[in-house]
C-alpha cells in the first residue's frame, strides 16, 4: 500500500513541476478518506540561501503536493529569503501554506517578522495546532544549521538572524503544543545542546550530526508513510526518514551522513552522564602528567564539518568517538556517558566514513577562539566543561573568564616548563629528520610540514602536513622518514590540508579556484588490503559561508572541461599563489601519490604541547635530483 502511494504522490508531483499547475493555487482540493489518527506536520521553511543561490527552497515547495487523506494536514511556513523563485511566494511576508494535492494553498499571511525569533516558529505552531487540532504533532524547520553557536534558519532579510538554542527552547515552551517528532533538516544539529533544548517538548529529534545534504528528507515518503500508517511511533517515522534520506542522497553524500533518531526522555541521563565526563576532564588539568595523557587520547577526535582555514571551523565532535577515546585511562564516568548514549540515540544512520560515530555531537574547540568559549559559557548545560574549557584555553583571551588558571597544577607546571622549551629539528646518519625537544614531557604529538620552492615567488609554498611520525627513544626524539612521494593531481603538486583522522579513512581538504571563487576539494584517504593508499575525490565544497558560518550542504562533482587552479600558502606570510591550471579530461582526474619531481623543498617539525599549542622548527633542506634525495639541515 505504501509504495502505490508513493508512485500516486510522485504522479502528482510531477504534474506540478511540469506545468499542469500552478505551485500556488487558491482553490481548496478534496481529500480522500481518513486513514486512522490524525497528524498535524508542520514545516517551517526558512529559504534563506538555499534559495537565493540555488532555488532549493522553492524545489522543495515544488515536490510537496500529495494525495493527502483528510487525517493528515502538512502546513508551510515561508519566509527568511529575499528572493524566492516561485512568484507567488511573497519575500518580504512569512506566508503560511496547507499542501494539497493540486499544489500549496495559501492560508494565511503574518506581519513581516524574523524567522530567526522565537516568536516567529511559536505563532506558526501555535496557529497550527488551532486551525488543524490533530492527535499528533511533527516540527520541522528547514534551512541551513550552524552547530550549538549559530543555531538554526538564518534570515536573510534581517542579517541572517538566527534561531538560537535558546530561542528554540523558548519557540517550543511558548507554543504550549507538545510535539511527537522535532525534525531538522539543517545541519550540524544532532548535537546534544540541541537535544536539551527541545527534551521538553518532544518524545523524539530527528537530526543530522554533520552536514545534511541538500537533498534533504524525503518528504514524499515521509507523507506517504503517515498517511499510510498514521498509528505509527515518533521512533518508527524516525527511523523510515533516516533510511529514506540516505537512498535519495548521492552516493558520496550517503558515505558522510550521520543521522540520528533521539529519545529525548533519555536527554536529561546523557547530559548528567556527560557532566560527569566534564568533571573528569576539569580534574586532568591538575597535573601536566594527566593532561597530557587525555590531551593524547583527545587527539583521536575527528573534526565534523569545517575544519582547515581555507573552509572555516565548525568545532563539533562526536561523543561516542569521545568515549572511544577515553575509554580505557578514564574509568566509569565514561562507561556511564557510552551507556547512556546509546538510551538516547534509538537510530541511526552512518554512511562509511561516520561509521563510528554515536549519533550526538558536541561542541570541541578543534580551534579555540575566546569570544566563542564565552559564547558557549551560555549554551552549555555543564559548568564543568566550560571549566575544563576555559583552563585549557590558555593562548586566547576568554571574556569574563571564570576559571582560575592559578589553582591548575598543569598550568603551573607549564608555565615554569614552557619557558626552557625548546625543539629542533636535524638530520641523522641514516637520512631521518629527527625532531628534538628541551622539554619532551610536554609535547604530545608531532608531524612534519613540506614546502617546496617556487622559483617564480622566489619563496617556498606549502604542500602538505605528514603524520607518519613516531617516537624513538633511542634517537631522543620524533623520527620521520621520507617515502619520496607526494600527493599530485595528475602531474600538478596539489596542497593536502588533513581535515580528519579516522580509522578506516581520512579526509583531506585541497583549496582550488573554481568558477571564480576559492573552493575545497574534499578527498578520502584509505589503505586497500595490499597497505597501498588510495584517494578518492569526493567532490567540491565550499565549506563555511563567510557571513553565516554555516557548512555548504552542495557537493559538486567535477566532470569533463571543467578547470581547477591549485592554490598554495607561501610560507611565512599570510597570503596565497596560484599554481597551473588543471583541466578536467574525459577519464576524469586522479589524486595519487607520485614519485617526487625534481627540485628544492623544505620539511619542519610541528609539535602540539598539552594545551594543543603548535610550535615549528627550524628547516631542513631536501633535495630532489635525478630521483635521489637528500636531507640536509645548517
Amino acid at each position: 500500500m505504501k509504495r502505490l502511494s508513493l508512485i500516486l504522490c510522485a504522479i502528482l508531483a510531477v504534474s506540478v513541476i511540469s506545468g499542469c499547475g500552478d505551485v500556488v493555487v487558491q482553490k481548496e482540493a478534496s481529500r480522500r478518506a481518513s486513514t486512522g489518527e490524525s497528524w498535524t506536520i508542520m514545516m517551517y521553511m526558512c529559504g534563506s540561501t538555499l534559495e537565493e543561490n540555488d532555488g532549493i527552497a522553492g524545489e522543495v515547495l515544488r515536490s510537496l503536493p500529495c494525495d493527502l487523506p483528510q487525517n493528515v494536514n502538512v502546513l508551510v511556513e515561508t519566509g527568511g529569503c529575499r528572493d524566492w523563485s516561485i512568484d507567488d511566494v511573497d519575500n518580504e511576508y512569512p506566508q503560511y501554506y496547507i499542501v494539497q494535492k493540486n499544489g500549496l494553498r495559501l492560508a494565511n499571511q503574518v506581519s513581516p517578522a524574523s524567522m530567526g525569533e522565537s516568536s516567529t516558529l511559536s505563532n506558526f505552531i501555535k496557529w497550527s495546532a488551532e486551525s488543524y487540532p490533530a492527535d499528533h504533532y511533527m516540527a520541522i524547520i528547514w534551512d541551513h544549521g550552524g552547530g550549538p553557536l549559530g543555531g538554526v534558519a538564518y534570515d536573510s532579510n534581517y542579517g541572517y538572524d538566527s534561531l538560537s538554542v535558546r530561542e528554540l527552547r523558548s519557540a517550543f515552551g511558548s507554543s504550549g503544543i507538545y510535539m511527537d517528532l522535532i525534525v531538522f533538516d539543517a545541519s550540524l544539529t544532532a548535537t546534544i545542546d540541541m537535544a536539551a533544548a527541545v527534551s521538553m517538548y518532544a518524545d523524539y529529534m530527528v537530526a543530522s550530526e554533520g552536514v545534511m545534504p541538500m537533498s534533504g528528507w524525503d518528504y514524499e515518503d515521509l507523507f506517504c508513510t503517515v498517511s499510510d500508517n498514521p498509528n505509527s511511533t515518533g521512533l518508527q517515522i524516525g527511523q523510515e526518514m533516516c533510511i529514506a534520506a540516505a537512498e535519495k542522497a548521492s552516493e558520496k553524500e550517503a558515505e558522510l551522513m550521520s543521522l540520528a533518531v533521539v529519545d529525548l526522555s533519555k536527554e536529561t541521563m546523557l547530559s548528567l552522564a556527560f557532566d560527569g565526563v566534564a568533571q573528569t576532564l576539569a580534574d586532568a588539568t591538575g597535573t601536566a602528567m594527566t593532561l597530557g595523557t587525555l590531551r593524547t587520547a583527545l587527539s583521536g577526535l575527528e573534526p565534523i564539518g569545517a575544519n582547515t582555514q581555507w573552509e572555516g571551523y565548525s568545532n563539533i565532535a562526536d561523543i561516542g568517538e569521545l568515549t572511544s577515546a577515553l575509554e580505557g585511562d578514564f574509568g566509569s564516568p565514561v562507561t556511564n556517558l557510552k551507556n547512556a548514549l546509546s538510551e538516547a540515540v534509538v537510530c541511526k544512520y552512518t554512511g562509511k566514513v561516520r561509521s563510528g560515530m554515536g549519533g550526538l555531537g558536541f561542541w570541541y574547540p578543534f580551534h579555540r577562539d575566546g569570544a566563542e568559549i564565552a559564547k558557549y559559557r551560555d549554551i552549555s548545560g555543564s559548568a564543568r566543561y566550560i571549566e575544563y574549557l576555559e583552563k585549557t584555553a590558555i593562548d586566547v583571551d576568554v571574556p569574563e573568564r571564570a576559571a582560575d588558571l592559578g589553582s591548575s597544577g598543569a598550568f603551573l607546571e607549564y608555565m615554569t616548563a614552557a619557558e626552557t622549551n625548546t625543539i629542533s629539528a636535524a638530520a641523522d646518519i641514516e637520512g631521518r629528520l629527527v625532531m628534538a625537544a628541551s622539554r619532551p614531557e610536554l609535547i604530545t604529538s608531532a608531524y612534519v610540514n613540506i614546502y617546496k620552492y617556487d622559483p617564480k615567488e622566489s619563496k617556498y609554498i606549502f604542500l602538505c602536513s605528514d603524520h607518519n611520525t613516531a617516537y624513538d627513544e633511542a634517537a631522543g626524539g620524533y623520527v620521520y622518514s621520507f617515502d619520496g612521494k607526494l600527493s599530485m593531481m595528475g602531474r600538478t603538486n596539489v596542497t593536502m590540508y588533513p581535515v580528519s583522522r579516522g580509522a578506516m579513512y581520512d579526509i583531506y581538504s585541497v583549496p582550488v579556484m573554481f568558477d571564480g571563487e576559492p573552493v575545497n576539494i574534499r578527498v578520502l584517504k584509505y589503505a586497500e588490503e595490499d597497505g597501498k593508499y588510495c584517494y578518492n575525490i569526493i567532490g567540491i565544497w565550499k565549506g563555511n559561508d563567510p557571513f553565516m558560518g554555516t557548512p555548504d550542504r552542495t557537493l559538486t562533482r567535477l566532470k569533463t572541461g571543467d578547470v581547477i587552479t591549485p592554490l598554495y600558502e607561501v610560507f611565512g606570510e599570510n597570503r596565497y599563489v596560484e599554481g597551473r591550471r588543471v583541466r578536467i579530461g574525459f577519464g576524469g582526474i586522479k589524486l595519487e601519490e607520485r614519485k617526487i619531481p625534481d627540485g628544492e623543498y623544505a620539511l619542519s617539525f610541528v609539535a602540539e604541547d598539552i594545551y594543543g599549542i603548535k610550535k615549528e622548527s627550524n628547516t631542513a633542506s631536501l633535495t630532489v635530483s635525478g630521483g635521489s634525495i637528500h636531507i640536509t639541515t645548517n
